[in-house]
């Protein structure tokens, strides 16, 4: 018998060697073994993003989802989201990627919080019907208008490094997911391992390109901090609402960051100048919530 042993290139750790889930293949058919072996199989030879991105679209098809997408997210502390370093989709609606990813969304989701909380793969109604949060069940209520009405996610976190890997599956109606969500389980951490080795190292938050913001960003982040409105920060300033959104994707793009308060809080994090001050200008009606 030849002693296996698993090393992720991008940690020290090497996995103990698993048995072989010999009752996971028992009700399976040939067709779909032979689609196990395959992804098993791109999954250990992929070595660059675009051949994760593959993975993903034969993981999609071969498993009958609609939707796939999934990256590199930063953790903060009990392994809460933070931010998205990369992410991969494959087929997902641009609606839902752009509220998901620009709104903040991944915050609330909480298929994802479960996975990364358990390292396992969640069925999303197993965890939906548990919620007791009103904005997550306005999450849901979301995903559900974009047309993802179920699914599976599975995410594996490096507590050593302050980064996960994470995918998720999905599907416009419900689905009886304990027998797939035990075969994503199983195909996870082979396809979590290539994320990771695919994609560039996310770099501390201390190497950002904090000093490169101009001084009219600096100001426009101090009016970002306060609940400033793009309307309200253009009339302050005098310039249109399409240049303040301007500077504020510059600001994203060199902090690289993907939201207001992500920015917001980074930028208090590295003391940028004026930043910390108070500031009283404007009127209470001006001022609003970054999140509702």
């Amino acid at each position: 018998m030849i002693n296996v042993q698993v090393r992720d290139r991008t940690t020290r750790l090497v996995h103990p060697r698993r048995r072989f889930p010999r009752a996971l293949f028992n009700d399976l058919s040939r067709s779909e073994c032979l689609t196990v072996l395959e992804l098993l199989h791109l999954a250990m030879q992929a070595d660059r993003p675009e051949q994760v991105q593959e993975l993903f679209t034969r993981l999609r098809d071969g498993l009958a989802f609609r939707y796939a997408w999934g990256g590199l997210i930063r953790l903060g502390p009990n392994q809460t989201f933070v931010e998205f370093h990369q992410l991969i989709n494959t087929g997902c609606p641009d609606d839902w990627l752009h509220v998901y990813w620009n709104r903040g969304l991944a915050e609330l989701d909480p298929a994802l919080k479960s996975a990364l909380r358990s390292s396992d793969a969640v069925h999303w109604q197993t965890v939906f019907q548990g919620l007791s949060s009103r904005q997550e069940r306005v999450f849901v209520a979301i995903a559900r208008q974009c047309g993802l009405r179920d699914g599976i996610t599975t995410a594996s976190a490096d507590r050593q490094s302050g980064f996960a890997a994470f995918f998720s599956l999905a599907v416009g109606y419900e689905i009886e997911g304990s027998r797939v969500a035990t075969l994503v389980k199983y195909l996870g951490r082979y396809i979590l391992q290539a994320l990771r080795r695919t994609m560039p190292h996310m770099a501390p938050n201390a190497h950002r390109h904090t000093s490169n913001l101009s001084s009219r960003e600096i100001m426009i982040l101090n009016w970002m901090k306060t609940g400033k409105t793009n309307r309200a920060i253009g009339a302050i300033l005098g310039v249109s609402e399409r240049t303040v959104r301007f500077h504020i994707e510059s600001i994203f793009a060199k902090l690289d960051v993907v939201s207001r308060s992500q920015a917001v809080a980074l930028a208090i994090e590295q003391g940028l100048p004026g930043l910390t001050e108070p500031i009283n200008q404007g009127s209470p009606q001006d001022m609003t919530r970054l999140f509702e």
